[in-house]
């Protein structure tokens, strides 16, 4: 089972593709159009945020990080900056279509979480700022998201921002509080060593819940899909568009700040990523199909052009923003 949840991790946009590929298929061989699938997302909510939160030791954030200027820009960037691009897309490449302008919305006024942590890892960069970022958006989450998708939104569909802050509210609170105890428990019966071990299983959990999420979504709107494939095109070249957007201007930002490489990265990778659990269950639960459909194609793309940022355009923003003051000393 553990291997199975680590290839899970490692490979999820794979997996992801495939959900998506057999949920077209059922959809069309099987109606299942009245299937009530906020029942199902309320459960894969809970699957996707609990371990993600479990993992997350919000109790370091104390002794993590001091670059102030770095973290205010990336959660700027990741909140307003991030919004703005999303804002003007909603009104350009999905103005046809308000359930995909809203997916868009929702992917700009959602920053990274935890996710940010694993990719500053694997680039190189200030893992340690990462930590606070990650956990500071996560907790400004239910109070700025609501306000930003109200404002770009709102003119598209009528939003309840009351509402939309009381489910994100619940959506982060109660894994949080779960997560914090059985965290705690854990390393009180087992200690730190066995904590650490399990961890690493965390986000294969987490991923379960994402693919039943898109899996029950996407079959509820194949048959629409099918018959319009340029649903697809759209997507994916307003999602790409984002991601170029929001990486030419955080790279701007790290070199006029002089935020050097490690830092640069944290904020480039805040500006481009998002979160996938959380956009996805608040479209789950409260938007309609078509919104989960945008996102749910979004993962197979994020990791893709996350990968090239980091393997292939790596050396080249290295060389471009060299090293800050910090590093050096």
């Amino acid at each position: 089972m553990g291997t199975i949840l680590l290839n899970l991790k490692k490979r999820l946009y794979i997996y992801v593709a495939v959900d998506f590929v057999i949920a077209l298929f059922v959809g069309t061989m099987f109606d299942i159009r009245n299937i009530n699938i906020k029942a199902i997302s309320l459960i894969a909510v809970f699957i996707m945020l609990y371990p993600m939160l479990t993992g997350m030791m919000i109790e370091k954030v104390k002794k993590a990080g001091r670059n102030y200027k770095l973290i205010f820009l990336t959660l700027l960037f990741a909140f307003f900056v991030a919004s703005g691009t999303a804002f003007i897309l909603s009104r350009t490449v999905f103005a046809n279509n308000p359930q995909l302008a809203l997916g868009i919305i929702l992917v700009g006024a959602i920053p990274c979480s935890n996710m940010l942590i694993g990719w500053s890892g694997i680039a190189d960069a200030s893992v340690e700022n990462a930590l606070v970022i990650a956990v500071a958006g996560l907790l400004l989450i239910p109070f700025l998201s609501p306000l930003l998708v109200k404002i770009n939104g709102g003119p598209i569909i009528p939003i309840n921002t009351g509402k939309l802050m009381q489910s994100l509210l619940i959506y982060i609170l109660i894994p949080l509080i779960f997560g914090y105890f059985t965290r705690r428990e854990i390393i009180r019966q087992k200690g730190m060593p066995y904590f650490m071990k399990i961890k690493k299983y965390f986000p294969g959990v987490s991923a379960i819940g994402i693919l039943l999420i898109i899996f029950f979504s996407v079959a509820k709107v194949a048959t629409v899909v099918i018959r319009h494939p340029s649903v697809f095109i759209q997507v994916a070249a307003g999602l790409f568009i984002y991601y170029i957007v929001q990486t030419f201007l955080s790279v701007l930002t790290a070199k006029l700040f002089r935020l050097g490489y490690a830092g640069g990265m944290i904020l480039i990778l805040g500006a481009t990523a998002s979160s996938q659990a959380i956009s996805l269950a608040l479209a789950a639960t409260m938007f309609g199909s078509m919104t989960v459909f945008a996102l749910s194609f979004k993962p197979i793309l994020q990791v893709l052009y996350i990968m090239f940022l980091i393997y292939a355009l790596g050396p080249k923003i290295r060389k471009f923003l060299g090293e800050s003051k910090d590093e050096k000393s």
